[in-house]
């Protein structure tokens, strides 16, 4: 029975093709994992600026700076404020996926130095 005999150049084909599809997996992994910090991320801030927003607003009640009646307002404000910008984070995560990816598939790669074979 015959087996397929493949050539070398055969073997560094498929070596490549092989060596490259790792580094796309790897590539969007990294892209995905920089996306899900950065939505992470903003997403604390976000929720950090409301709370700060929401106490603000208590605190100025509770002191009698502002009426009763302009408190559901001025909440309704930050509230709409925070939804915009909680609501903007999904975009700006697929964004910053696609310029990881964008950039780190343009980076060259670089070259492995093959080492010397020593003469006998």
């Amino acid at each position: 029975m015959a087996t397929p005999v493949t050539t070398r150049t055969e073997d560094n084909e498929r070596s490549a093709a092989l060596h490259e599809l790792f580094l796309h997996a790897t590539r969007v992994q990294l892209a995905t994992v920089t996306s899900i910090s950065t939505f992470v991320a903003g997403w604390v801030q976000a929720a950090d600026r409301y709370t700060q927003a929401v106490s603000n607003e208590l605190l100025s009640r509770a002191q009698g700076e502002i009426e009763p009646h302009e408190l559901v307002g001025r909440l309704a404000t930050v509230s709409s404020t925070h939804l915009r910008d909680v609501t903007a984070l999904p975009t700006e995560a697929v964004t910053h996926f696609n310029s990881e990816l964008a950039r780190r598939e343009e980076a060259e790669p670089r070259k492995r130095k093959v080492p010397r074979r020593k003469a006998a």
